[in-house]
Formats: structure tokens, C-alpha cells, sequence
């Protein structure tokens, strides 16, 4: 599978159509390869050479897409940088220099609405008169460099090469079943890889018909990306999006619609709480929506995106597990399951879905603190090993178990975790809560400490209470969101466990927590 083909034989008569404010914009593939080579020619003129990276600070738009696409053209190695939307100016210009600093590009790509605001050397996108000839690239040559914090502090930048991307976009397909003829729909961040990889380059790259839209149309009217999806077959959310429209869409709108032809939503990039999932499905049932439309998966940047998947055609599988056999390294104990749709899912109380098995040579394991193997319904690490992975192996810092071939995920131990899909690291909450409060830093640390229906943290201080509690607090649900589980354990000196260097044993808090049910 070569997914640059289209750029030089795109497929007549398909194409995609981007949103806008009060309609829709069509493109057929044929201009859009164009247009990404006239691009091509633009940037290699403006100074860039094959294989240098390309920033690309851009809405979701046609004209993202021609410089993405020009990129690989020119045999360039493109970057997305989220652009500017509810962070402050300070926070989102420390992003964007943390990024443009570990990246080092020959070319940082805008607009010129964003490009007289950032303080970096840019290069407004434009297209040249000529377009150039598709440059070759190798299969260890890089596709696109990805970031995987969505926060303030240090980026961490993961190159993606050729091999890499073509396996996970070959994952991507084989997990939605698609068909040639399919059409997906989407409003994922680019930056993000399930929006560019498991719904963008997907489809693109198999010549499906696409709708596009920005996060913020979605936001303001959940129904636009919906109704796409009474002729599509193919779509990814996070969860809190399932929430959000089942909860913001009327019935009677819902009543017009059917979704007979829909046959796929990947759902990821945060737990998958299966109370949510049940709402969806039960909300838009009178459309004709089917529980095995909905995948749950597992992925994460260092796999460029997949990493399980649930079946085609298989509802997923719900497991209640008895919270008090949370034990890392232990086993769980599990006292009841039934795949989506055959009993209503109780909004608390332990439950978990399901994120399917492995896809193509993927190899997934679980390991104690030690690295050792564990068998089937133990609490370990999640590792993982394969083509998709992109440097060969990776522990993921994830906890999670399997059970009946599928594997379950927790959540991060200690050191991050997912907001609406973002990234968050729990140094920048650490940074926060400090700068916040006074805390001396050598005493407070922040211990990412999930749940089995929530994001939750633990703050850890060496101290007395005080009115510091309630700043902390606030603080940290304002990040979190107001479903975030937030503890504070305070204690004397010696409360934080910590390496010979100094460092939080943020993991063996986290143990900590689970182990003892500190409150």
C-alpha cells in the first residue's frame, strides 16, 4: 500500500467538502493534489529541502490540507500545531516556542490571520504556479512528527516514519471493515492522531468521500457532524463527545435521522466508560443506531495511534470488576459482563468496556514493577511491540489487564492523563498548584490516580492544612473538568516517596493509593 498514490492518480469522483459557517465547500481529490504540489513547489522555494520538518499552524481548512499534503510532496516531514483556541495567550505562545524549539523546522506554515500574532520567523502559506513532481521517500524516513503534550511544558515529539504510518492506516481499515466506496465524517483535531490518522488519512488515503469540520462547529451544533453520518459509514469521538451530543440533541431532531448505513465510530484517546456509551446507543436507537457501530479502542502517539480494537460487527464487551482488587501485579477479580445493549449500564460502580484485541502483527503484554509477564486478568503495564510502534517497543505507562481477548485499560500510573483527549502531564498541574499557592516544590507532587469511571489525581503534600487546600483544589477542577475525581493526602516529611536523585516515585504513590485507599 503506498499512501501517497492519490497524489499523482487521485480518484475521479471523489473528494471532500469542508465546513463552513453556514454550508459546506466541495473539493474533488484531483484539486487537492494539485494544489498540494503547487504547494510543494512554494515551500521548496521558500527554503526547505527534503526530509527538514514543516510546522503547520493552520485551522482545519482547505488550505491546511494543501500544505499537509505538499509536505509529503516535497518529501517534507510535516508537524501540526494545534492552533490558538481557549488558552491563554501566554500558555499558547509557551506551546507553540516549546514545539518550534524541539522540532526545529525549516518552514513554520500559517496564515495571515495567526502569523502577524506568533512571534517565530513564518511563512504564510501559499501555492506556486508549478507544481512539482512527487518527491521519492523510504520507508524509515519520516511521515509527520506528532507531540504528544496538549499542555504547557516540555513537548515530547514523536517522529513517524513511512513504515509506521502505512501499518497503522492499514489498522485503521481493517478495524472499520472499509469498503471501497465508504465515506467518513470528522470535526477531530488535526493535531490530535485519531483525528489525522484515524479519520483524515484514512480516509484520504483510500479515496473515500470525507466530510470535515473544525471542533468548534462541533461544539456549537453537535447535529452537523450527526447528520453526516446518515450517508457515512465511517466516524471517530472521544468519549465526552458521545455525552455531549446525546445530552444537546433534541428527539424530535434525532427523529428524522437514520443511521442504518453508519457502521463504524472508533471511540478513544480517554477511557471509555461504558455508562457512556450506553447513553449514546440508547439515545439514538430510534434512528436505527446499532451498539456495534461503536469501537472501542486503545492507542497512544509512540504507536503513531492503534494499538487494540473491537471487532467489526461485535458490541463491546462491559466487565465489572470489585474495586478492591486494584492491586498491581495482582489479580482482578471480576463479578459481572455483557456486551452493550443487553442490560442498562449503572453510571458508577466499576465498570469498564472493553478495547477489543491487537490488529496485524501488534503484540500486546502486561508486566509487574519489574518487567516480569503476567498472565490473563492480572493488573500490569501495558506493553507493547510491533510494525506500529515507533521505536519497535514501548512500555506505555498505561495499567490495564485481559480478560476474554480483549484488553481493559485504567488509565495512566502517575505520570499524565487524558482530558477530552488532550494530554495532560501532571508536572504542569504540579507547576500550576505551586505557582498557585505557595507550596515549596520540594514538597508537593501531583500523582495521576484514575478510576474506573473517571479521570482522577491525588496532590501529595509535605505540610500542614490550610487554606492552600481549597486554591488546589479549585485550580486542578478547573484543568480537570468537573467530573475529575481530586484527593489531597498531606503528611510529614518522608510522605513522598522518592528516587536516590531526588525525583517523585510517582508509581509507587500511585501503588500507594491503590493498595491503602488513601482518602
Amino acid at each position: 500500500m503506498n499512501i501517497r498514490d492519490w497524489l499523482t492518480n487521485p480518484r475521479p469522483g471523489r473528494g471532500l467538502r469542508i465546513a463552513t459557517d453556514d454550508g459546506w465547500e466541495s473539493y474533488s481529490y484531483a484539486a487537492l493534489a494539485l494544489a498540494a504540489r503547487r504547494s510543494a513547489t512554494a515551500m521548496l522555494a521558500a527554503g526547505a529541502k527534503k526530509g527538514d520538518v514543516v510546522c503547520l499552524l493552520m485551522p482545519t481548512g482547505y488550505p491546511v490540507l494543501c500544505a499537509f499534503f505538499g509536505a509529503w510532496a516535497a518529501g517534507l516531514t510535516p508537524c501540526m500545531i494545534t492552533p490558538p483556541s481557549f488558552s491563554s495567550t501566554a500558555e499558547y505562545a509557551e506551546l507553540v516556542s516549546g514545539i518550534v524549539d524541539a522540532a526545529r523546522p525549516a518552514l513554520l506554515v500559517t496564515d495571515e490571520k495567526y502569523a502577524a500574532a506568533l512571534k517565530q520567523p513564518t511563512f504564510v502559506h501559499r501555492e506556486a504556479d508549478e507544481p512539482i513532481d512527487v518527491a521519492e521517500v523510504a520507508g524509515d524516513d519520516l511521515a509527520i512528527l506528532q507531540f504528544t503534550s496538549g499542555s504547557t511544558g516540555t513537548p515530547r515529539g514523536i517522529p513517524v516514519t513511512w513504515t509506521n504510518l502505512t501499518v497503522n492506516i492499514e489498522c485503521s481499515r481493517a478495524w472499520c471493515d472499509w469498503q471501497d466506496g465508504d465515506s467518513g465524517a470528522s470535526w477531530l483535531p488535526l493535531h490530535h492522531d485519531m483525528g489525522l490518522i484515524g479519520t483524515l488519512l484514512t480516509i484520504i488515503c483510500g479515496q473515500g468521500d470525507l466530510s470535515l469540520m473544525r471542533p468548534a462547529q462541533f461544539l456549537r451544533d453537535p447535529a452537523r457532524w450527526l447528520e453526516c453520518m446518515t450517508t457515512a459509514a465511517v466516524t471517530a469521538a472521544p468519549p465526552f463527545a458521545l455525552e455531549y451530543a446525546a445530552s444537546r440533541i433534541p428527539e424530535g431532531r434525532i427523529a428524522g435521522w437514520d443511521f442504518r448505513s453508519w457502521r463504524t465510530m472508533f471511540v478513544g484517546a480517554q477511557t471509555v466508560d461504558p455508562a457512556v456509551l450506553d447513553k449514546f446507543a440508547t439515545t439514538f436507537a430510534p434512528a436505527g443506531f446499532d451498539p456495534a457501530t461503536l469501537r472501542p479502542a486503545y492507542g497512544m502517539a509512540e504507536t503513531t495511534l492503534g494499538v487494540t480494537g473491537t471487532a467489526p460487527g461485535t458490541r463491546p464487551l462491559v466487565v465489572r470488576i470489585e474495586p478492591d482488587t486494584l492491586r498491581f501485579g495482582r489479580p482482578v477479580k471480576i463479578d459481572r459482563q455483557f456486551h452493550l445493549g443487553d442490560e442498562p449500564v449503572p453510571a458508577r460502580g466499576g465498570w469498564l468496556t472493553g478495547c477489543g484485541g491487537p490488529v496485524l502483527d501488534t503484540e500486546i503484554g502486561l508486566v509487574d514493577e519489574d518487567g516480569a509477564p503476567l498472565p490473563d486478568d492480572y493488573l500490569g503495564e501495558i506493553v507493547v511491540s510491533g510494525a506500529t510502534v515507533t521505536a519497535g517497543f514501548s512500555r506505555t505507562g498505561d495499567a490495564g489487564f485481559r480478560h476474554d481477548g480483549q484488553l481493559f485499560v485504567l488509565g495512566r500510573m502517575g505520570d499524565s492523563l487524558k482530558v477530552n483527549g488532550r494530554a495532560v502531564y501532571v508536572e504542569d498541574l504540579e507547576a500550576a498548584v505551586i505557582e498557585a499557592t505557595g507550596l515549596p516544590a520540594a514538597r508537593c507532587v501531583v500523582v495521576s490516580a484514575p478510576e474506573t469511571d473517571r479521570i482522577g489525581v491525588a496532590l501529595f503534600v509535605e505540610g500542614r492544612p490550610g487554606g492552600w487546600e481549597t486554591t488546589a483544589r479549585d485550580l486542578l477542577r478547573a484543568r480537570l473538568g468537573p467530573a475529575a475525581r481530586i484527593r489531597i493526602i498531606i503528611g510529614r516529611p518522608g510522605l513522598i516517596k522518592r528516587t536516590t536523585s531526588g525525583k517523585p516515585r510517582r508509581r509507587a504513590l500511585w501503588q500507594q493509593l491503590q493498595d491503602e485507599g488513601t482518602e
